[in-house]
């Protein structure tokens, strides 16, 4: 089955986004506790911070469906000049290994190249294997990894991804 992406503009959607990374963030960060991933959860991802980026008029969110299913979330940043970020993208484990993020970075790209855009990119946690080859099988090249503190006293080295076009 094809994804579809529903731009999230309402409230109900803001708190399914929330709900979503609750899940997600604690199956997805396995080598962290569940304590750790919950807060990570809570801090990037809260209906109240989701919110206030859609507002900013900067970050877009998307939920992902399968059929009528929501399984995941993504977000682009539309800041960077001459690029397009995409953050945030975050599937339920048994949404995974379906192509349903290629189809998520596909999408980006389109939508980056149709501004104008040269650059698309996104950073993962470095120790995170499956993310890494996910990049690898977008075509994406590694451009550098840089020790982030995502929580006070929670340090994660991010690897920036990036694929260039023009």
């Amino acid at each position: 089955m094809k994804p579809t992406f529903k731009q999230v503009t309402k409230t109900r959607y803001v708190q399914l986004v929330s709900e979503l990374a609750q899940q997600i963030f604690v199956q997805h960060y396995t080598k962290l506790t569940p304590k750790v991933a919950a807060a990570l959860a809570e801090r990037y991802q809260s209906d109240l911070v989701t919110d206030e980026e859609i507002h900013s008029g900067v970050i877009n969110y998307f939920l992902v469906y399968l059929g009528s299913e929501p399984v995941g979330y993504f977000a682009l940043d539309l800041g960077p000049a001459g690029a397009l970020c995409l953050r945030r993208l975050f599937l339920l484990e048994k949404a995974r290994g379906q192509g349903i993020g290629r189809s998520v970075a596909a999408y980006a790209q389109k939508l980056a190249e149709g501004d104008g855009r040269s650059r698309l990119y996104l950073k993962v946690w470095a120790k995170d294997l499956k993310a890494e080859a996910f990049c690898k099988k977008c075509r994406f090249r590694k451009a550098e990894t840089v020790p982030t503190e995502v929580l006070p006293g929670v340090m994660l080295d991010l690897t920036t991804w990036e694929k260039l076009w023009r």
